[in-house]
């Protein structure tokens, strides 16, 4: 049926009818509008475009949300896009994959390729995780990646520095450098803004740690982790000091890892940072027995679940302090009890390839690659002369009591 089509007769046909009705408006050739049995109103435009054998047919929207006026002006471009050999389908198919593209380039969505393909698999990837969704994402979240200049970057770092967050903000160029430099790998990218920047220039250079625990400090630990108000973290600080391993390595360690009666504790490659497993030498003077004071099951080691660092250490700096009266001992990281473990090893006379070798790092030169002798002996050596020396030092016994030697 061929009509001038009008408001007055697309009403009419908005209506139920006993079959389905088109009409082709008789004033712009290929446009028209079709009626369903209930009523539903479209309009399309139909053309063959030029060059092509068959004619298209195009759906240009529905009555009443597409009205009569605004289809006849969709329609005239349709046609002439048709005529010119266009076919508007595949326009809006490009425009849309135009339109992925740029959203699939901005640094929020790089970024969460990043944390998806590459941090998951890290040992660290909680904390890489967490810096990049906390500085870096929020900072740049619409922006196309290629769009982000070294000047971008510079502008994020000398803000925290400014806010006096000298570390975050090494750590957050940390993982700009490497989320930008997975992008290159990627294709995504040709030059990350990052280049030629170092952080020593900005941020100035990285501290050395020297804190390390003293014996009175040592033996103000040991009494704050002592009782039931030291449930959730005492055995952790106590098991770090006498182990001498990584936050992580202890506070994410399941109990199928160890086995008491062996007095061995193997961490998996995952949660090392070299990415081998390593053996710890349980002492069974104290190591052991804290362990076995712990409820066994299934899960984390610490209260059955991830311990929360932040918080055990506010709950033992509290708990220091009060039995300091009131006045806190310097300030001190969990890191630092690996360093004292570490020092401590020296203080001791354990030879320093072997201390090297207790808290998990490889040899050096040749000796990593010609000697393949495990020694574990000998780091068991080295533990129980630093349990010992803790517990002296923790506990130490009456001076009335003389320790009987066993005679040779």
């Amino acid at each position: 049926m061929k009509r001038i089509l009008s408001d007055r007769l697309v009403r009419s046909l908005a209506q139920p009818h006993d079959e389905p009705q088109e009409v082709w408006d008789q004033s712009l050739r290929g446009f028209g509008c079709r009626a369903s049995r209930t009523g539903a109103v479209s309009f399309f435009v139909m053309r063959r475009p030029r060059g092509q054998s068959r004619p298209v047919r195009l759906t240009l929207g529905t009555y009443p949300i597409l009205g009569l006026g605004e289809a006849r002006a969709r329609a005239r471009d349709a046609l002439r896009a048709l005529q010119d050999g266009i076919d508007p389908r595949e326009q809006e198919a490009a425009a849309a994959r135009a339109r992925a593209a740029e959203q699939a380039s901005t640094f929020a969505a790089v970024a969460e390729a990043f944390i998806a393909r590459h941090v998951a698999s890290k040992r660290t990837a909680r904390s890489i995780e967490k810096i990049v969704r906390d500085k870096l994402i929020p900072r740049w979240r619409d922006r196309p990646l290629a769009d982000i200049r070294r000047a971008d970057v510079i502008a994020l770092i000398d803000e925290l520095v400014d806010r006096g967050h000298p570390e975050a903000a090494r750590q957050a160029f940390t993982y700009a450098r490497r989320l930008f430099g997975w992008a290159i790998t990627r294709g995504l990218l040709e030059h990350a803004p990052t280049d030629h920047v170092h952080p020593k220039d900005l941020i100035g250079p990285k501290p050395f740690r020297r804190r390390v625990l003293d014996d009175s400090e040592l033996a103000l630990l040991w009494r704050a982790t002592d009782g039931l108000e030291a449930a959730y973290f005492g055995p952790y600080a106590r098991l770090l000091l006498l182990l001498g391993v990584r936050r992580s390595e202890l506070g994410r360690a399941f109990w199928n890892e160890f086995d008491l009666a062996a007095g061995t504790w193997t961490i998996p490659p995952g949660r090392m940072k070299s990415d081998e497993p390593h053996t710890v030498p349980l002492s069974s003077a104290a190591a052991v027995e804290i362990l076995r004071l712990l409820p066994q099951g299934r899960g984390y080691i610490i209260g059955g679940g991830a311990i929360h660092y932040a918080r055990a250490k506010h709950q033992l700096d509290r708990r220091m302090a009060e039995l300091s009266g009131g006045k806190a001992i310097p300030a001190w990281t969990w890191h630092d009890l690996r360093r004292t473990f570490r020092t401590g090893l020296s203080r001791l006379g354990i030879a320093p390839h072997i201390a090297e070798l207790a808290i998990a790092h490889r040899q050096r030169g040749l000796h990593r690659v010609y000697d393949q002798h495990k020694y574990d002996a000998e780091k068991r050596h080295a533990f129980e002369t630093w349990a010992r020396h803790v517990m002296n030092i923790v506990a130490p016994l009456p001076d009335k009591v003389a320790v009987l030697r066993k005679a040779m």
